[in-house]
């Protein structure tokens, strides 16, 4: 059976009689309020008090850890100043409410960090009441739950992933068949002894670029992969290729390009999965320029074939992103483009960045002179990936 003490019970000295610990060890019994106090001390939840009309009075070290705000600093204040002002309205219901005598729980909202970062909190109030039992202010619990919000908002963000996946299924099986007929079309016309040559590596280009699209429908269908045997190419050509499919858009916006190219080792690459690479972030920088401007196209070699890899830079003189936003651009469904970006793009390059050991990096100023966006893109020539003339080994091969 178990003893259960009564707090109220301990006495209020301590030099009043002793209690005992199981070994019956004699131990001094702090007073009663020394002992809640302590117990306030330790909390791990952050544990204040306030009057009727806002202000701080008491403030535990839990809440100076997730507030950031030292004791006094912060008592005597209001309590607004932990509230985003979005939220002052929710501070006058709660003394409303208070003020009847009610215990509010588990109360979910924002609190703010000394800081100015938000805090996600879970609040329990209570009533304060005098000898009398008229409410005279109120006891605040807060637990951080920052953690769980942020799990919560990883969830929802794959649920929305696997709905839009289920979406771009659909939409790819509709549109699989009018693709392959449109590649047809175009082989028919490319092979016509009608047209000229010019006009024959335009029909090709469209071609490549028809069967690009199609491939990255059927790769949302789930039941295709593009192939796992690589091909070997230099990363320049693959970058003029993009440049010419996109060579009417950049001339219709008065955008020049500048090429600056090293001669560079064949870099051996999933060649649809950098094109759409390299046009998302040629489609990005167009965006960028509505009015024209220029953009520079650099291609570097850093290092000595097999070791090292290219470097691959494209610069916009563009409209520029914020810091604040430059940190969610990899993110998915995170967008700076209101009417038609699908937030999507940048998430699925870096994806396929990664799948070629490589890394992407930006860097971006919204104020003259150097306005713009730059991209750079580093690509390992040892990035594990195999043509079909030489398959890997069994420790080499990409995992499924």
């Amino acid at each position: 059976m178990t003893d259960k003490t009564d707090l109220r019970q301990f006495p209020t000295s301590a030099a009043q009689s002793p209690v005992t610990s199981a070994a019956q060890t004699p131990v001094n019994v702090p007073p009663y309020q020394s002992l809640l106090a302590s117990i306030v001390e330790s909390s791990d939840d952050a544990i204040l008090s306030k009057d009727l009309n806002g202000t701080i009075t008491s403030w535990n070290r839990a809440a100076t850890r997730i507030y950031g705000y030292e004791a006094g600093e912060i008592i005597g204040s209001s309590v607004l100043r932990l509230i985003p002002q979005n939220l002052h309205e929710e501070e006058a219901s709660i003394l409303e409410r208070l003020s009847q005598g009610e215990h509010i729980d588990h109360f979910e909202t924002t609190r703010l960090h000394k800081s100015g970062t938000p805090v996600d909190v879970s609040l329990t109030i209570s009533p304060i009441r005098d000898a009398d039992g008229k409410v005279i202010g109120a006891s605040k619990v807060a637990r951080d739950i920052s953690d769980r919000k942020e799990m919560e908002r990883m969830l929802l963000q794959t649920e929305k992933i696997v709905a839009t996946g289920r979406m771009a299924a659909t939409i790819a099986h509709e549109i699989n068949n009018p693709l392959e007929a449109v590649v047809n079309l175009i082989y028919l016309a490319r092979i016509s002894p009608s047209v000229n040559d010019q006009v024959r590596d335009y029909l090709k280009l469209a071609e490549q670029e028809i069967e690009r699209v199609s491939l990255i429908a059927k790769q949302t269908l789930g039941y295709f992969r593009e192939s796992p045997f690589a091909t070997q190419l230099p990363v320049h050509e693959l970058l003029d290729e993009v440049l010419t499919v996109y060579g009417s858009k950049l001339a219709y916006t008065r955008i020049g390009v500048q090429r600056d190219y090293e001669q560079t080792h064949p870099l051996t690459m999933r060649r649809g999965e950098l094109t759409q690479v390299f046009a998302n972030l040629l489609s990005n920088a167009i965006d960028s320029m509505p009015q024209g401007g220029d953009l520079s196209v650099t291609v570097q070699q850093e290092g000595v074939p097999p070791a090292g890899g290219v470097r691959i830079q494209m610069k916009d003189g563009g409209t520029g992103i914020t810091n604040e936003l430059l940190q969610k651009i990899f993110e998915p469904f995170f967008t700076t483009k209101q009417r038609h970006g699908t937030g999507i793009g940048l998430w699925i390059s870096r994806q396929f960045i990664e799948a070629h050991r490589g890394t992407i990096d930006v860097t971006s100023r919204t104020a003259p002179p150097d306005q713009g966006t730059s991209f750079s893109i580093f690509l390992p020539y040892l990035n594990g990936l195999q043509t079909e003339s030489s398959p890997a080994g069994p420790a080499e091969r990409r995992p499924s």
